[in-house]
């Protein structure tokens, strides 16, 4: 039997509402086994923009990957060295699980950047990307790819908005799940 597992590749750092409900939201309307987090080791298309440690990430990731029994953190990205391109993490899941049919699911602003992704040819033949809409995307790729979009409410949050609001004392804490805050309270991260 052919498993179904939706894949959420970034850096979260943090990990936030948007990214929980884009996670859920995928898994409901593609009917998905699992929904596995893959944490950035060296995101290849931004540059770190915060003192957090890879370990403070994956920490947050795993207290999100707890709220649901459907989640799990896997970090893939940080057996191999060098940037993370999403090519070598496909290629890399498909020879461990054959018998597995992967989404890749993105928001609405990475539909719009999909044709600048490295290898994206060769990514194209081993995914479907999973989208849902987010303001002030068009939600049209600029290179043929498999999508289906996700019956989801767009959110329009980012790690950096919040990263600025802790470091401005304007923190929402409702931007990420109970856990998460909890941890950035407690390690006084982004301040």
């Amino acid at each position: 039997m052919v498993q179904k597992i939706g894949l959420m590749g970034g850096t979260f750092d943090p990990p936030h509402i948007g990214h929980t409900i884009l996670a859920e939201g995928a898994r409901l309307s593609l009917n998905l086994d699992k929904v596995w987090w893959m944490p950035n080791q060296i995101p290849p298309h931004k540059e770190k923009k915060s003192d957090t440690s890879d370990e403070e990430r994956i920490e947050m990731v795993e207290r999100v990957c707890e709220m649901s029994s459907s989640f799990t953190c896997n970090l893939i990205e940080f057996e191999r060295k060098g940037p993370s391109y999403t090519v070598d993490t496909l290629l890399a899941l498909k020879k461990r699980y054959a018998n597995v049919e992967f989404y890749f699911i993105i928001g609405g602003d990475s539909v719009d950047t999909l044709h600048t992704w490295h290898e994206i040819n060769t990514i194209k033949e081993l995914v479907t990307f999973a989208w849902m809409k987010r303001p002030g995307s068009s939600g049209v790729p600029k290179v043929n790819v498999n999508m289906v979009s996700i019956e989801s409410p767009p959110v329009d949050i980012s790690s950096s908005y919040i990263r600025e609001s802790i470091k401005n004392g304007t923190f929402n804490s409702f931007f990420v799940p109970d856990c998460v805050a909890s941890y950035i309270k407690e390690n006084k991260l982004y301040e």
